[in-house]
């Protein structure tokens, strides 16, 4: 069994999009499932964006609560949501419905909401959940102007806190980025852990393996 927590270096850095190709390219060869426990807005159909992504690629999955646990209204700060709605986030309910996941399947992937010291409640951020957790984390770098202090600052937070990071993935969200290479090679010298892959803009032929 290996657990992941997809964190980022920010909000939109495409943290669903490189679980989602994570997903795509394992499917075929392991269980793996796509959680996302907690979710900002939603449509309609009372499903997140991020949540349905997750669900596209899981065709298996048929009802949303297997993967989301707590959906908020409006696509803001989980920590202004939940003081709105007056919910509250219990990471032990997280934690077992993840431990219950285990007797189905070989990997998960547990997609966090925002950024890595982004607040899930007025008190605790998604590195709380983390701890709380106790599982190794994929970094998500958004690539573009500031990555590389985007992304050492988030490595010394995961450092500072004892917290393992299995890797990184470079997600290229900026196409009009200069020197991407450079930046990526600078990245690849001062990150501890491995990069797990490059996603370019609009690559449909990306593929990442854990």
């Amino acid at each position: 069994m290996k657990k992941f927590f997809i964190t980022g270096t920010g909000t939109g850095i495409g943290k669903t999009y490189i679980t989602s190709a994570i997903l795509k390219n394992i499917l075929s060869r392991k269980k793996i499932i796509g959680i996302k426990p907690i979710a900002a807005g939603f449509s309609q159909n009372s499903i997140n964006e991020d949540v349905q992504t997750l669900l596209d690629c899981q065709a298996s999955i048929n009802d949303h609560h297997k993967i989301n646990f707590y959906s908020l209204k409006k696509a803001v700060s989980p920590h202004i949501g939940t003081e709105e709605e007056g919910m509250q986030i219990d990471f032990n309910l997280i934690k077992q419905k993840i431990n219950d996941l285990e007797n189905e399947y070989d990997r998960i992937l547990v997609e966090g909401v925002g950024g890595l010291l982004s607040p899930v409640d007025q008190s605790r951020t998604n590195l709380d959940l983390i701890r709380h957790l106790d599982i190794p984390v994929i970094v998500i770098i958004g690539l573009k102007l500031g990555c590389i202090n985007d992304a050492l600052l988030t490595q010394h937070v995961l450092e500072s806190n004892g917290i393992k990071a299995a890797g990184w993935v470079g997600n290229l969200i900026d196409p009009e980025m200069d020197e991407v290479d450079k930046n990526i090679e600078y990245l690849k010298q001062n990150i501890k852990s491995k990069c797990l892959g490059i996603a370019r803009h609009n690559d449909s032929n990306f593929k990442l393996n854990i």
